[in-house]
C-alpha cells in the first residue's frame, strides 16, 4: 500500500480515536453497568460483522482448528479484557487519561518483542521506559489524597490493565494479519469475543433497565459499535497487514494531545461535565510518556 495512503489511514484512526474517548465517557454515564455496556457493544458489533460476512465486504473464514483457537484468544483479549477494563476504568476517570495511557502501546509492543527475543534491551530503551513510567506516575499522582484523586487513580488502574491487553492483541494480531485477510480476523475475533463475554455481560445486560438510558447514551453506544468496533478495528488490522506492530502503534502517540484538546473544547462548551484534569501535571506526564515512547521508536533495533 502506498505510504501516503497509510499515513492518511493513520490520521483518520487518530481522529476517530479522540472522538471515541469522549463518546465512551457519555456511554458509561448512560449505562449503569460496565459489563452490560461492554456486552451491548460486543453484540452490536458481532451482528454487524455477521451480516457483512459472506458477501463482498468480508469473505468467509477459512481457519484451521489451531487458527480458530488463536482467533478465540485474540477475541478474549479484545472484548472481555480490553474493552471491559477500558469502559470500567473510564467510569471513574476522564477521557484524556486513557488516551494518554494508550500512548504506551508502542512501548509495550517493543518491550514484548524484546522479551520474546530474550535479549537485554539497550540502554537507550531503558531510558525510554524510565521516562514513560515517570510520566505515568506524574499523571497518577500517588502523593495526592482526596476522593477525586482516589477515584481517578482507580479508573486509571483499570485503563492500564486494558492497555496491557491491547499490547498483546496488537503484537499477536500483527503476525496473524500477515497471513490472513485482516477483515476476516477483525470480524471473527470480535464475534468470538462477544461469545466469551456472555457469562459476565449477558446477565448484566438482561437485568438492565433500558428505559433509563438517555438518547446520548444510545447514540454513544452506536458510535462504539459502528465506528470504534467496526471501522477503527478494520483500520487497525489493515495497517497491521502492511506495517509492523511497532509502526502501527505509533498511531497511539497522537491520541493524547488530540483527545485532550477535544476534551478541553467540549468542556468549555458544556458538553463534558465535571473537571477534566488537564492541569500542568497532566501535560508534563504526557510529554514524558510521549518522549519515552519516541525514544524507543527512534532507536529501535
Amino acid at each position: 500500500m502506498h505510504r501516503t495512503r497509510l499515513l492518511l489511514l493513520m490520521a483518520v484512526h487518530v481522529g476517530l480515536a479522540a472522538c471515541t474517548y469522549v463518546f465512551s465517557k457519555h456511554a458509561v454515564n448512560g449505562f449503569p453497568d460496565s459489563a452490560a455496556l461492554t456486552m451491548a457493544r460486543a453484540l452490536g458489533a458481532a451482528l454487524v460483522f455477521m451480516a457483512l460476512t459472506g458477501g463482498g465486504a468480508i469473505p468467509r473464514p477459512h481457519f484451521s482448528p489451531r487458527e480458530w483457537l488463536r482467533v478465540l484468544v485474540l477475541g478474549v483479549l479484545l472484548v472481555p479484557l480490553n474493552q471491559y477494563f477500558f469502559l470500567k476504568g473510564l467510569r471513574q476517570t476522564v477521557p484524556s487519561h486513557p488516551a494518554l495511557f494508550y500512548a504506551l502501546t508502542p512501548l509495550g509492543v517493543l518491550i514484548l518483542a524484546a522479551i520474546q527475543r530474550r535479549k537485554r534491551p539497550p540502554s537507550h530503551h531503558i531510558v525510554g521506559v524510565a521516562m514513560a513510567l515517570l510520566g505515568v506516575v506524574t499523571v497518577l499522582r500517588p502523593w495526592e489524597s482526596g476522593s477525586l484523586a482516589t477515584e481517578l487513580r482507580a479508573g486509571d488502574f483499570w485503563n492500564l490493565c486494558a492497555v496491557v491487553c491491547w499490547v498483546f492483541y496488537t503484537a499477536w494480531a500483527g503476525r496473524f494479519c500477515q497471513d490472513h485477510d485482516p477483515r476476516v480476523l477483525t470480524a471473527w475475533s470480535l464475534i468470538l469475543g462477544a461469545l466469551a463475554m456472555l457469562p459476565l455481560g449477558g446477565p448484566a445486560l438482561a437485568a438492565m433497565d433500558f428505559s433509563a438510558v438517555t438518547f446520548l447514551g444510545w447514540s454513544s453506544l452506536a458510535w462504539l459499535v459502528i465506528v470504534t468496533s467496526v471501522v477503527m478495528m478494520q483500520l487497525w488490522n489493515l495497517l497491521l497487514r502492511h506495517l509492523s506492530p511497532e509502526q502501527v502503534a505509533i498511531c497511539a502517540n497522537a491520541q493524547p494531545p488530540a483527545t485532550a484538546l477535544l476534551s478541553a473544547l467540549l468542556a468549555g462548551m458544556g458538553a463534558l461535565a465535571g473537571p477534566q484534569d488537564l492541569g500542568p501535571l497532566f501535560w508534563l506526564g504526557m510529554m514524558l510518556i510521549l518522549a519515552g515512547s519516541w525514544q524507543l521508536q527512534r532507536f529501535r533495533s
